[in-house]
């Protein structure tokens, strides 16, 4: 069978490495910005952003505001939506990239993406998070946000100085890359679903650099950064490719958006998103008859949680989560079928892995 045209948009530019952020009045000037947004967080990331507005602000017309959640970025789009914004900046964590590319594709601006952790794939990725998904759906109509950054300024100093927590959790996203292509596969075996191999295979290098380098990666230093966010991008591109989030997104983050939803309606902050897709691939791992038990020592030789109390979470809420799961993409097939668990086979899982 022969395919049609295919097309699919990466980042043009991508900076990694000790002061990266410098580069950012490079990357503006090169393509005429002239009206720039930055969004950034309220307290860690908004000094590195006003430094960068600093040293751009005689050079461009600028602004700078902080993100909260999908109520910000309706106001934004309103206040904005009639001012030229050139060009939007995101400098944060992983919910300020997310809200700059949501904000971005509502005003049909590029983005660009200024990360201060690598504890997930957003900083690459063209999509947002599935909470932000669901309520701009909910709340304007957009079935799915779609926005590759223009580019990427990834300064691995800046993300060395934030709490490891966060890059144990970049690195837990990264290590649910096998679950997510097996699953795939699955559904590319079941549901005749189209597979692309080449994103496939990008996905999976990024999980196999991790894998490859447990020792290097116990060290908390700027190599061990620059391998994690090395990494992170590369599943960037892998959905991008794809045209699709399935490559870096399966059962395991089912499991996560699950949970997350639970974390909502019963008002408790969920763990980091990468630490729970983490115990999520654990989980399905043994599902799929893979090797969970490696799966499970990686996760404790660098630190990851691997039982719900490791996460600050009881066992009826992993269960619950579990339960829920095939439910949160029921248009994306896995290993948990179109039916999902019982409640007996959930208590077994968690049973037989010692998560609970």
């Amino acid at each position: 069978m022969i395919k049609g045209l295919e097309i699919f948009e990466v980042p043009s530019k991508v900076f990694f490495g000790p002061r990266a952020i410098s580069n950012v009045a490079q990357v503006l000037g090169s393509c005429n910005y002239r009206k720039i947004l930055f969004l950034t967080g309220r307290v860690h990331s908004r000094k590195y952003a006003e430094n960068v507005v600093e040293s751009v602000d005689k050079m461009f017309d600028v602004e700078i505001v902080d993100h909260g959640d999908v109520v910000d970025v309706l106001n934004l789009y309103e206040k904005y939506r009639n001012r030229n914004v050139d060009v939007i900046v995101g400098i944060g964590g992983g919910k300020v990239i997310d809200v700059a590319k949501a904000l971005a594709y509502l005003l049909e601006a590029p983005v660009v993406s200024v990360p201060t952790t690598a504890s997930h794939d957003g900083i690459s990725s063209p999509y947002v998070a599935y909470l932000l998904q669901l309520d701009l759906s909910e709340k304007l109509g957009v079935k799915r946000v779609y926005k590759v950054p223009k580019a990427i300024l990834a300064d691995t100093s800046i993300i060395k100085s934030a709490p490891r927590r966060y890059l144990l959790a970049g690195i837990g996203e990264i290590l649910g890359k096998i679950v997510a292509v097996k699953d795939w596969e699955l559904a590319s075996r079941v549901k005749g679903e189209e597979f692309s191999e080449f994103a496939a295979k990008l996905s999976l290098s990024s999980y196999e650099i991790v894998v490859r380098n447990i020792e290097k990666l116990k060290i908390h230093n700027e190599e061990s950064v620059r391998l994690v966010v090395k990494a992170l991008i590369g599943c960037g591109v892998a959905m991008a490719i794809a045209g699709s989030s399935r490559p870096c997104s399966g059962s395991e983050h089912m499991f996560c958006h699950a949970l997350d939803l639970l974390a909502r309606e019963r008002t408790f902050d969920p763990p980091l998103h990468g630490e729970v897709v983490a115990l999520g691939a654990l989980m399905m791992s043994y599902l799929h008859g893979l090797k969970w038990r490696k799966l499970r020592n990686i996760m404790r030789t660098l630190g990851l949680p691997v039982t719900a109390r490791e996460l600050g979470l009881d066992r009826d809420i992993i269960v619950e989560a579990l339960l829920l799961a095939h439910r949160i993409r029921p248009d994306r097939y896995t290993i948990l079928g179109s039916d999902g668990l019982t409640r007996r086979a959930a208590e077994q899982l968690i049973d037989v892995l010692g998560i609970a």
